[in-house]
């Protein structure tokens, strides 16, 4: 049985007479009469009770019309939803966020314009560190992320740059760095610095210990926070400083001022990272959004 059958099943039960029916379709008659009976004969059920006023269905008929009708709306369905998929319409998308910026404008005024655009993509995003987010990548548990220190020896991955980010110092107001930064990282060899495990982000804890090993400072680690929220609060009581993004002077305590250090050049670039393989248009769509609202040239923050 093929789909033409139950077309022209359709056109003789809708039309009453296989004459009708047939001019309907743009067929001759008999090969009309042929594929009726054909489509009988194959499925052992008599479907129209034949007189010299045309064709009307049999109880058989009715109750197979009925279902084939829900068939044939059920194909327009999918193929209007496949249309939608090829798209980038419908399906599913998962995204990853590095919880400092999960505030950013840059990244979510996008996002906040692909959902309006794309309703019917289920979009969801979760706030998780770099690492994690590759890691969800290389699984297939997310379908990007925006992320920090892409390993440039995964040919696996593809990004986009965002944004670009130096590293600066954030102190407690009442520090005399506050109002005088330091122009080297040796002159902090006197501080208590919170900031996260080496394990959490193994890349730029060794970006920063080079830094500072480079500048002569080695700093007096005290496990703070998984994230710069944790370890601003530290900041905030007076316990101690922290490295950070510049742009958390943004969403800092008011106590917590967010100072440059001279001689760390450390600038971070924060991608929208996808795997290659992953072919989803309404990714690309996604993908698209960003490209097309990044200038020309990432701004670095000031």
């Amino acid at each position: 049985m093929e789909l033409r059958h139950l077309r022209y099943f359709i056109a003789c039960a809708e039309s009453e007479g296989i004459a009708r029916a047939a001019e309907r379709l743009h067929m001759a008659q008999p090969a009309l009469t042929r594929q009726i009976h054909a489509l009988e004969a194959e499925m052992n059920v008599t479907l129209f009770e034949r007189s010299r006023r045309g064709v009307r269905l049999t109880y058989p008929g009715e109750v197979f019309l009925a279902d084939v009708q829900r068939l044939m709306d059920g194909l327009q369905e999918a193929l209007f939803r496949a249309s939608q998929a090829q798209a980038g319409k419908v399906g599913a998308l998962k995204i990853g966020l590095v919880e400092s910026f999960s505030w950013h404008e840059t990244l979510i005024d996008p996002i906040r314009c692909f959902r309006l655009r794309n309703s019917e993509v289920a979009l969801s995003v979760s706030v998780m560190p770099s690492p994690e987010q590759l890691a969800a990548l290389r699984d297939g548990h997310i379908s990007a992320g925006f992320l920090f220190d892409r390993p440039n020896e995964d040919d696996t991955l593809d990004g986009l740059v965002i944004l670009k980010d130096p590293v600066w110092l954030a102190v407690h107001e009442s520090s005399p760095w506050a109002k005088h930064p330091p122009s080297r990282l040796a002159e902090l060899a006197d501080e208590t610095f919170y900031w996260f495990t080496r394990k959490l982000n193994p890349a730029f804890y060794d970006i920063l210990m080079q830094a500072c090993e480079k500048s002569g400072l080695s700093p007096r680690m005290v496990e703070g926070g998984s994230t710069d929220s944790t370890n601003l609060s530290f900041v905030a009581a007076g316990l101690g400083c922290t490295f950070l993004s510049a742009q958390a002077k943004w969403r800092k305590p008011r106590n917590v001022k967010i100072v440059p250090v001279g001689d760390l050049k450390i600038i971070r670039s924060m991608e929208l990272v996808w795997r290659k393989d992953n072919q989803q248009q309404a990714l690309r769509n996604f993908i698209q959004m960003f490209r097309a609202q990044r200038s020309r040239r990432v701004p670095a923050a000031k």
